[in-house]
C-alpha cells in the first residue's frame, strides 16, 4: 500500500463515525416541551375567557384567578423563546400584551359597572316600591326593567328603550324626598347606559383576539422543525450507507485500475514490439510491393489497437489513399474528402493525435457512422497533410493514451515508405516516357517516310485497277481494289498516329458530332450490326479538333464491330459527369472538374487482363487483319484534348470504353441568361502549374481574371494592384490562405471553392457551377458595394 493510503483510511473512519453520531442524534424533548407551553398557553386563555364572563355576570369578585391565567401565559411564552423564529415570539408577545391589555380593561370597567348596578337596583327598588307609605316614582319601575333587559341584551333597539325611560323619568314630577333619589337613578342609569356596552365590546374584542392562529403558526413550526431533523438523521444516514457502499466500490476500482494499468502496459510494450518489426520489414520493401505492404501494415496495426478500419491519406498530387478493411467493404465516393475535412477541423494533441469517443457528434460526419474514430496527424515541410485513421465500426474497448502513443511513429514509418515508393516510381515512369517518346520520335519519322512512298504505289495499283475494271477483268481486279483499300487504311491510320499532336481549340458540339458521326458509321459498318446513339438532353460543349475526335467514336465503334466479328449490337452513350476528387483511370489521371463521357459499349468476347494491359501499344492487334493503330490513334487524342480513358472487360462479358473529356463550361454557358460582371478584376488563386479552365469562365460571365498559382504570388499581386480587385477567388482553398489574403486586404470579398465550407469565409461548390458562381459573385460584390477602391486599405497603407 502506498504511503498515502493510511491517512486517507484514518479520514474515511472520521467520516463515518461523525455521520453515524449525526445519523442518531435527533432530541425530542426540546419539541415535547414546545408543544406542552403550547398546551399550557390554550388552556390559560380557555380560563383567561371563563373568568371574565363570570366577573361579567357578577358570579367573580376576586381577580386572582385571571391573574395566576395571565401569569402561566407569560411562562409558556418564555418556555417558547429558545426554539421558535423570531417573527412568531413577536407574533406571540404582540398577542399577548394586548390580551392583557384587554384583561386590565375589561377588570376595570367591570369594577364600575358591578358598583352601579348594585346602586341602580337599590334606588329601583326604593323608588318603584317605597316602604314608608309614599306614592311610587312614575316611570321608575319601567326603567328598572328596561336596565335589567339591557343587561342581558345590548342591541341598539334596547339602547333606546333605555334613553327613553331615563327621558321620561328626568321629565316626570318628582315631591321634595324623590328628588335627590331620582338623580341618583338617572346619572347611574346613564352610566350603566355606556358601561355595559363598553364592556360586551370589550369581551368581544378578547374573543375575536385568540390566540389559535399564533399556537397554530408555531405548532406548524415545531412539527417542521421536528420533520426537518428526522428527514436530516435520515438523510445522515443515507449518506452514511452511501459512503460505506463507495468506500467498498473505490476499494474495488482501485484494483481494476491497477489490473487495467498493467494491462495497458503490456498492449503499449506489444503496439511498440510490433511497430519495431514493422519497420524493420518496411525498410526492405522493393517499390513494386509498396501497396502491398502498406496494406499489410495497416491490417496488423487495426488489428493491433482492436479497428476494423485502417487506412493512409496524404493530401498530395497525385493523392495517396490506401484502405484495409477487415469487412472488405467498398467507401462510397467522398469518403476521402469527408476525413480530410473531419480532420482539419479538429485540435490535435501536441503529438498530433486525434480520439473521437462513441457518442461525440462529429463521427455522423464520418460516412458508416462509425462507433469510435482514431487518428494520427503529420504535415509536411510543403504543408501536405498525412493521416493514419482507424476506424471502431463495432461496439468494443476503447484504446488509453498510452496505446495510442505510438501511432505516430506508425504514421512516420508508412509515409517513408510511401515516399521512397513515390521516388522510385516517378524515377521509372521518367525513364520509360524518355524511352517512348524516343521511341515515337523515330516511329513518326520512320512512318511518315514509309508512308509517303507507300501512298504513291497505292495510287498506282488504284489507277491500274480503274483500268483493269474498264477493259472488262473485273473477277480478280475486285480482289486488287480490296486489298489496295485495306492498305489506304493502314496508310491513314499511320498517317494519324504518326502526324502533328498539336489539337486545334475551338468549341465542339458533341451531340451534333455525335449525330453526324451515327450516320457515317451506318454507311461504314455492316447492315447486321445495330447502333443504338443516346444522347443527353443537355449542351455539351467540348474544346478541341472535331475530325480527331470524330476519329475516336469510329475506331472505337470500328473495334467494337470487329470484336462482334461484324454481328451484334454496339452502344454508344453521353453523358454529363462532375469530379470532386481526383480520379486515375486506364490512361490518365483526372482532377476535379466537369467531364463529358462517351460509353462505347459492345457485346464481343471480351478480353483478359494481359491484353488489357497491351491494347493502347502501337501495332499490337490480336486479330490477323488488324494492324494495331486504331487505339493508339484513341490514346493521343484523348490524351492530347486533356482527358482519359478507362476500360471495362472482362472474357465472355463483352467489353465498354469510356472516353473521358473536359467539358467545356464557358462555352455552354454563352447562351445562359446568368448575372454577368463589367470587367471587374477578380484575383483567381489555383494549385495548377497550367492555366485553369475556371479562367475562362470568369472570363465568359464578363469578370477580368488575374491567375496565380501560389499564396507568395496573390500576396505581390495584390501589393501591386493600383486599383484593387472587385473579389478573390481561391480553388480548393485552405483556411490559412483566406486568412493571409483576408489579412493584405480587409475589405476583399473572398469566396472558397471547396468539396465542404471553412468555417468565417463565405463557400462556392467545387468543382465549380457557372451559375452558383455568376450568383455568389453577384452577391459578393453588391456587399462590397459600400466599399471602393479607394476604402480598400492596400497592404502596408494607413
Amino acid at each position: 500500500m502506498r504511503r498515502g493510503g493510511l491517512p486517507w483510511m484514518g479520514a474515511a473512519l472520521v467520516l463515518l463515525t461523525w455521520l453515524l453520531a449525526r445519523g442518531f442524534a435527533v432530541d425530542h424533548r426540546a419539541f415535547d416541551a414546545a408543544m406542552q407551553a403550547l398546551d399550557e398557553i390554550e388552556m390559560a386563555e380557555s380560563a383567561i375567557r371563563r373568568d371574565l364572563l363570570a366577573a361579567r355576570a357578577g358570579l367573580l369578585r376576586d381577580y386572582d384567578p385571571l391573574v395566576a391565567a395571565l401569569r402561566r401565559v407569560e411562562a409558556a411564552r418564555r418556555a417558547l423563546q429558545d426554539g421558535t423564529a423570531p417573527g412568531l415570539l413577536e407574533r406571540l408577545q404582540a398577542w399577548h400584551e394586548r390580551q392583557e391589555e384587554l384583561v386590565e380593561s375589561i377588570k376595570s370597567a367591570n369594577a364600575l359597572l358591578q358598583n352601579s348596578l348594585a346602586q341602580f337596583g337599590r334606588l329601583s327598588i326604593l323608588l318603584s316600591a317605597p316602604t314608608d307609605g309614599t306614592l311610587p316614582v312614575p316611570g321608575a319601575g319601567r326603567l328598572g326593567a328596561a336596565m335589567l333587559h339591557l343587561t342581558l341584551d345590548t342591541s341598539p333597539a334596547v339602547l333606546q328603550e333605555v334613553r327613553r325611560s331615563l327621558t321620561d323619568l328626568h321629565h316626570a314630577p318628582a315631591s321634595g324626598a324623590t328628588v335627590v333619589p331620582v338623580a341618583a337613578l338617572i346619572a347611574h342609569g346613564w352610566l350603566l347606559h355606556d358601561l355595559l356596552p363598553r364592556i360586551d365590546a370589550l369581551l368581544r374584542a378578547l374573543h375575536a383576539h385568540a390566540g389559535a392562529p399564533v399556537r397554530q403558526a408555531i405548532a406548524a413550526a415545531v412539527a417542521a422543525d421536528r420533520a426537518a431533523a428526522e428527514s436530516q438523521a435520515r438523510r445522515y444516514r443515507l449518506l452514511l450507507y452511501a459512503c460505506a457502499v463507495l468506500l467498498l466500490a473505490g476499494l474495488v476500482l482501485l484494483g481494476m485500475r491497477l489490473r487495467a494499468r498493467a494491462e495497458a502496459m503490456r498492449r503499449h510494450a506489444a503496439f511498440q514490439q510490433m511497430l519495431a518489426r514493422l519497420s524493420t520489414r518496411l525498410i526492405g520493401t522493393r517499390a513494386e510491393e509498396t501497396g502491398a505492404g502498406l496494406d499489410q501494415a495497416l491490417e496488423e496495426i487495426a488489428r493491433r489497437l482492436g479497428a476494423q478500419c485502417a487506412y493512409l491519406l496524404v493530401e498530395a498530387r497525385p493523392a495517396v489513399t490506401h484502405l484495409w478493411d477487415a469487412e472488405g467493404l467498398t467507401r462510397a465516393e467522398g469518403w476521402r474528402a469527408a476525413v480530410l475535412a473531419l480532420a482539419a477541423g479538429q485540435a490535435a494533441s501536441p503529438d498530433g493525435l486525434l480520439c473521437l469517443h462513441p457518442g461525440h457528434p462529429d463521427l455522423r460526419r464520418l460516412p458508416g457512422h462509425p462507433q469510435a474514430w482514431l487518428a494520427a496527424l503529420r504535415r509536411t515541410e510543403d504543408g501536405v497533410l498525412a493521416i493514419l485513421g482507424c476506424e471502431m465500426t463495432r461496439p468494443g474497448r476503447m484504446p488509453t493514451a498510452p496505446e495510442l502513443a505510438p501511432l505516430g511513429l506508425a504514421l512516420d514509418a508508412l509515409l517513408n515508405l510511401v515516399t521512397r515508393g513515390k521516388l522510385e516510381q516517378e524515377r521509372a515512369r521518367l525513364a520509360a516516357r524518355e524511352a517512348e517518346s524516343r521511341q515515337m520520335r523515330i516511329l513518326g519519322t520512320f512512318a511518315s517516310g514509309i508512308a509517303h512512298n507507300f501512298n504513291n504505289i497505292i495510287g498506282a495499283i488504284l489507277g491500274f485497277a480503274e483500268l483493269a475494271m474498264a477493259e472488262g477483268s473485273a473477277s480478280r481486279i475486285a480482289d486488287i481494289r480490296r486489298a489496295a483499300e485495306r492498305a489506304r487504311d493502314l496508310v491513314a491510320d499511320i498517317l494519324a498516329f504518326g502526324g502533328p499532336s498539336q489539337t486545334p481549340q475551338q468549341a465542339i458540339e458533341l451531340r451534333a458530332l455525335l449525330r453526324e458521326t451515327e450516320a457515317l458509321l451506318r454507311a461504314m459498318l455492316p447492315e447486321t450490326v445495330q447502333l443504338a446513339f443516346a444522347l443527353m438532353p443537355d449542351a455539351a460543349m467540348v474544346w478541341g479538333d472535331a475530325a480527331r475526335l470524330q476519329q475516336v467514336v469510329v475506331n472505337l465503334c470500328r473495334n467494337a464491330a470487329q470484336a462482334m466479328e461484324g454481328r451484334g449490337r454496339v452502344g454508344v452513350q453521353l453523358s454529363a459527369q462532375t469530379l470532386h476528387e481526383e480520379r486515375r483511370l486506364t490512361l490518365g489521371l483526372l482532377r476535379p472538374d466537369h467531364y463529358l463521357l462517351i460509353r462505347v459499349r459492345d457485346e464481343g468476347a471480351g478480353m483478359d487482363a494481359a491484353t488489357r494491359s497491351r491494347i493502347f501499344e502501337p501495332f499490337f492487334t490480336t486479330r490477323q487483319a488488324g494492324h494495331g493503330l486504331g487505339l493508339a490513334t484513341v490514346r493521343e487524342i484523348v490524351l492530347g484534348h486533356g482527358g482519359g480513358i478507362a476500360v471495362h472487360s472482362a472474357p465472355g462479358a463483352g467489353s465498354c470504353f469510356e472516353v473521358w473529356l473536359p467539358r467545356a463550361i464557358a462555352a455552354e454557358i454563352a447562351s445562359h441568361d446568368l448575372p454577368r460582371g463589367e470587367g471587374e478584376p477578380v484575383l483567381l488563386l489555383h494549385a495548377d502549374d497550367r492555366l485553369p479552365r475556371e479562367e475562362e469562365l470568369l472570363a465568359e460571365l464578363g469578370y477580368e481574371p488575374h491567375g496565380v498559382s501560389s499564396l507568395a504570388a496573390a500576396l505581390d499581386v495584390l501589393r501591386g494592384a493600383t486599383d484593387g480587385f472587385a473579389a478573390a477567388l481561391l480553388l480548393e482553398g485552405k483556411a490559412e490562405m483566406a486568412r493571409s489574403l483576408r489579412r493584405a486586404a480587409p475589405g476583399l470579398p473572398i469566396l472558397l471553392a471547396s468539396a465542404s465550407p471553412v468555417p468565417g469565409f463565405d463557400g462556392i461548390g467545387w468543382p465549380l457551377q457557372p451559375e452558383d458562381l455568376a450568383r455568389r459573385l453577384q452577391q459578393s460584390l453588391r456587399r462590397a458595394a459600400p466599399l471602393t477602391c479607394c476604402d480598400r486599405r492596400q497592404p502596408g497603407s494607413p
